[in-house]
């Protein structure tokens, strides 16, 4: 009986941990966020809080700029979560910038003098990660990246305006 039990318990548990994405925090666009077990999990977990969203709303349309005091005191703000995030990272990873951007206009350019969303993304991760190294964060544990609208937020539609954020998260180099 008790192995019946243990057994059960088990299978539940195996069951759970491969419905729910195995510790993976999934968005809409089929990317994935580590938030699973271990360090690089507990790291992100504690960086889900962290993000930049101008006003708390997003970027305006097209925009990749913010005034330098908003941004500086975010990164201020935030000073003491992210170098504690530093500390702590694994050998081989880095805490990556990321930038977003909603599902409107096109994600690469296309030719005609426009910019994509990939752009728009890698701009505003860009500023973050230049006011982060203002404030003395290494750069040999920064890096920043672009995704246009590959992971969305729930917290809105694909086309709303608080996709327009730049995220941080752990990631392998």
């Amino acid at each position: 009986m008790k192995n019946f039990i243990v057994s059960t318990l088990a299978a539940s548990a195996l069951l759970v941990t491969v419905a729910c994405g195995g510790g993976s925090s999934s968005n809409t666009r089929g990317g994935s966020i580590d938030t699973g077990s271990g360090m690089v999990g507990a790291l992100n977990r504690a960086l889900q809080e962290v993000s930049y969203s101008p006003g708390g709303k997003g970027f305006g349309y097209k925009s990749v700029t913010v005034p330098a005091s908003e941004l500086n005191k975010w990164a201020k703000d935030n000073k003491d979560t992210i170098e504690s995030t530093l500390s702590k990272l694994p050998a081989g990873y880095v805490l990556q910038i990321t930038g977003h951007t909603d599902s409107v206009g096109p994600r690469t350019a296309p030719g005609d003098g426009r910019r994509g969303n990939v752009w728009y993304s890698e701009q505003r991760a860009k500023a973050v990660y230049n006011a982060l190294r203002a404030q003395g964060m290494p750069a040999d544990k920064l890096s920043f990246k672009g995704v246009a609208d590959d992971l969305t937020t729930s917290v809105c539609g694909s086309d709303e305006q608080c996709q327009r954020r730049v995220t941080l998260q752990v990631v392998e180099k």
